[in-house]
């Protein structure tokens, strides 16, 4: 598990890490806000701690930003312990809210509670047909929809990693050459390339200013012509 800490107090975030560490947590801290923002698309946490009390901005915007870009379990906390300011955190996105001093273990116990309610609440790929689906232990790729699922967890990945993880799901448990892996990664970007083909034709053909150039040959592809207009 892997846990986005914000916390201001950098004596409390190096003790709150190390705690973490111990038990077996991925720890990343940030102090400010505006590295929060910049460690949460970097590091893709499973849920983030955030403090409401820092130097750069307010944590109840923090909240709503990281809210704004990205589903990932948010547990605010904070001494302050009013009503008012837990409803609204929960309200600005949060999905738990701790008061405190805490102790780590109802932290941990908080942490896997709203990542399971959250992968819950994730609604399953569409049903595609056998021929478009890749099945792999704990692993769902829909090739037609280039989405994976990981024990049911959407999982973002760029058009190589995509390639490589489709060449290994396919033949699970065999060990592949890198040629084998190159091979399926130009597969993959193929397959891409042909889906969104006619799009980028189309908006070429806007670019160039000259679209009657650009033209579709039935049945054979397309052709750039420099003859027959003026």
């Amino acid at each position: 598990m892997k846990l986005l800490v914000v916390e201001d107090n950098e004596r409390v975030s190096a003790a709150l890490q190390a705690a973490l560490i111990q038990q077996g947590v991925e720890a990343v801290c940030a102090t400010t806000g505006k590295a929060a923002v910049d460690l949460l698309e970097r590091i893709r946490p499973d849920a983030v701690l955030l403090d409401l009390g820092l130097p750069d901005c307010d944590g109840f915007t923090l909240c709503s930003t990281i809210r704004a870009a990205s589903p990932v379990p948010i547990l605010v906390t904070s001494a302050r312990a009013d009503h008012g300011s837990c409803v609204r955190g929960l309200d600005l996105g949060a999905d738990d809210y701790l008061v405190k001093p805490y102790n780590l273990a109802e932290v941990l116990a908080r942490v896997r509670a709203v990542i399971r309610r959250r992968r819950f609440a994730e609604p399953p790929l569409a049903e595609a047909p056998p021929g478009d689906l890749v099945l792999a232990g704990p692993v769902r790729i829909d090739l037609r929809e280039h989405a994976v699922l990981v024990n049911g967890s959407p999982t973002e990945l760029s058009e190589d990693e995509f390639g490589i993880l489709v060449a290994l799901a396919r033949r699970p448990d065999e060990t592949l050459g890198a040629d084998q892996l190159v091979d399926e990664i130009l597969r993959a970007r193929r397959t891409t390339v042909q889906a969104t083909l006619p799009r980028s034709i189309a908006a070429l053909r806007e670019r160039i200013g000259v679209p009657y150039m650009l033209e579709a040959v039935e049945g054979v592809g397309y052709r750039l012509s420099v003859t027959g207009r003026a």
